[in-house]
C-alpha cells in the first residue's frame, strides 16, 4: 500500500530516483510510528515507574534519528557523480546503515547502565491493565514497522533498511520480554525489572555489533556474489571469438554502481582491428544492457597448437596434483636456443601460501623434459571473485 500510494513507478527499482523514494517513504513512516510509540511508552513508563519501559520508550524515540538518517543516506546516495567523486555517492547508503548500527549499540549500552542501577536500587512498580494494553499495541505497531522495512529492503537490496529492520526486531523482542515480565511481576509481586532490562540490553548490544560488521563490509570491499560473477562470465563467454576469460574484478561503489575489469582471451591469429572492435562492442553492451562500466584487457592466446596444448595440459595436471584449488591461465610458451620459457599465471587462494619458488620446484620434479630445458616464469594471482 505504501509503495503504490507514495512511490511512483515503484517496480522500477533500478532507477536511482525510485530507490531514493523507497528510502524517503520508509524514513518518514519510521519517524511517525516511532514518535507515536515512543511517547505512549514513555507515559506508561513514567506512570508505572518501570525503567525497562522507559528505556524501551527512549529506544523508540532514538529510532526516529535512525529514520532521519535513512532519508539523508538515500538522498546523498542519489547524488550524481562529479569531479570530486567520479564513482558517485551510492556508498553513503552504507554509511547511514553503519551510523544506525552505532546508535543501536549506544542505546543498548545506555539501557544496560540504567538496568544495573535498577537492580541495586529497585523502585515499586505500578502495573495495571492499561500497561498491558499499551505494550501489546506497541508490539503490533513494531511488527508492522518491521514488515515494511523488510519488504522495502528486499525490494531494493538495501543494507540501511535491513539495519532498520534488525533494530525494529530487537524492539519487538525487548517489548515482548517487558510485557511478559510485567505479567509475572503483576501476578507474583516480584521486581525483576532491572534484571530483565539487563538481559534485553545484552541482546541489543550483541545484535548491533553483528549489524556493524555486516554494514561495514561493503565499505571495506567484499567478494561479489556467485550469481553476479556467473552472470557476467556467462555473458562474456557468449560472444563469438571469446576463447575464455580470467582476472575478473568487480569494484562496487554502492548498489547498482559496479565497475568491472576483466581479461578476455582471443585467438592470437585474429585480426587486431577486428578484435579491438569486438572488445568495444562488448563494453558497450554491458553499459547499455547491464548498467555496468566494463574495461577489457585483451589477451591473445595460441589456439590449436599441438605442442603448446600438450605442454599446457602437463602443467595444469602437475599443478592440480599439488593442489586441486590452484588454477592456471595466461599460458604461453617462448622457445629459445638453449631453453624454453613456460609462462603462466597461477591463482592461489588467500589461505594458501604457495610461492613462485615452491611451484617452480614442484614442476621441475614432476615434469621431466625429453630433450629441451624448461624455465618456468610464474606469476601468483589471488582470486577476486
Amino acid at each position: 500500500m505504501l509503495k503504490k500510494l507514495f512511490i511512483k513507478n515503484y517496480k522500477n527499482i533500478d532507477n536511482p530516483e525510485v530507490r531514493n523514494q523507497y528510502g524517503k517513504v520508509a524514513g518518514i513512516f519510521g519517524i511517525i510510528t516511532n514518535i507515536i510509540l515512543g511517547i505512549i511508552k514513555l507515559v506508561i513508563g513514567i506512570i508505572s515507574h518501570s525503567v525497562s519501559i522507559m528505556a524501551d520508550a527512549a529506544n523508540n524515540i532514538a529510532d526516529t534519528a535512525s529514520s532521519v538518517l535513512t532519508i539523508i543516506g538515500f538522498k546523498l546516495a542519489n547524488k550524481k557523480p562529479d569531479k570530486k567523486h567520479p564513482y558517485g555517492y551510492a556508498r553513503y547508503e552504507y554509511v547511514s546503515g553503519f551510523v544506525i548500527a552505532i546508535l543501536m549499540l549506544i542505546m543498548g549500552l545506555s539501557f544496560a547502565k540504567e538496568s544495573i542501577i535498577k537492580i541495586f536500587n529497585p523502585e515499586e512498580l505500578i502495573i495495571n491493565w492499561i500497561t498491558y494494553i499499551i505494550l501489546i499495541i506497541a508490539i503490533i505497531g513494531k511488527c508492522i514497522q518491521m514488515f515494511v522495512y523488510i519488504d522495502f529492503a528486499n525490494a531494493i537490496n538495501s543494507n540501511t533498511l535491513k539495519a532498520n529492520s534488525v533494530d525494529t526486531r530487537n524492539d519487538i523482542i525487548s517489548t515482548t520480554a517487558i510485557l511478559v515480565s510485567m505479567i509475572i511481576m503483576g501476578i507474583f509481586k516480584i521486581n525483576i525489572d532491572g534484571i530483565l532490562g539487563l538481559i534485553v540490553s545484552g541482546f541489543v548490544v550483541y545484535s548491533s555489533i553483528g549489524m556493524i560488521k555486516e554494514v561495514i563490509e561493503p565499505i571495506i570491499g567484499i567478494i561479489p556474489t556467485e550469481e553476479q560473477v556467473e552472470k557476467i562470465t556467462k555473458k562474456l563467454l557468449s560472444y563469438e571469438c571469446v576463447e575464455g576469460i580470467h582476472d575478473l574484478v568487480i569494484h562496487n561503489y554502492g548498489v547498482h554502481n559496479d565497475f568491472v575489469t576483466v581479461h578476455v582471451e582471443i585467438d592470437s591469429k585474429m585480426d587486431i582491428m577486428k578484435a579491438h572492435d569486438l572488445m568495444d562492442n562488448i563494453e558497450k553492451d554491458f553499459r547499455e544492457e547491464e548498467d555496468i562500466e566494463l574495461t577489457i584487457h585483451m589477451d591473445p592466446i595460441i589456439v590449436g597448437d599441438e605442442y603448446v596444448d600438450k605442454l599446457q595440459e602437463k602443467v595444469i595436471q602437475a599443478i592440480r596434483e599439488l593442489d586441486k584449488e590452484l588454477k592456471v591461465h595466461d599460458f604461453r610458451v617462448v622457445k629459445g636456443i638453449t631453453h624454453t620459457n613456460i609462462l603462466f599465471d597461477c591463482i592461489v587462494p588467500y589461505e594458501k601460501d604457495y610461492t613462485e619458488e615452491s611451484l617452480n620446484e614442484h614442476l621441475r620434479k614432476t615434469i621431466i623434459p625429453e630433450k629441451e630445458i624448461y624455465y618456468y616464469v610464474i606469476h601468483i594471482d589471488r582470486p577476486y571473485c
